[in-house]
């Protein structure tokens, strides 16, 4: 089930954010820095769904290993 839900938040973000820069010509250079500066967060936790569903537990090892240091 975890990997299920990880892949359906994933699916959801990229859904939400590919209108949004699809939509990307004819904007204002600061409309552009908006959009990626509120977009770039919702892009990293996707990736972290996505690395999440394809090898649970990875993220958390991955975590682990950089406390470590």
């Amino acid at each position: 089930m975890p990997r299920v839900l990880n892949l359906v938040m994933a699916a959801f973000f990229l859904a939400v954010l590919a209108p949004v820069f699809g939509a990307w010509g004819g904007k204002p250079w600061y409309v552009q820095v908006a959009i990626v500066l509120f977009g770039t967060p919702f892009l990293l936790v996707a990736l972290l769904c996505l690395a999440s569903a394809l090898r649970p537990g990875s993220v958390g090892r991955t975590a682990r290993r950089l406390r470590r240091r």
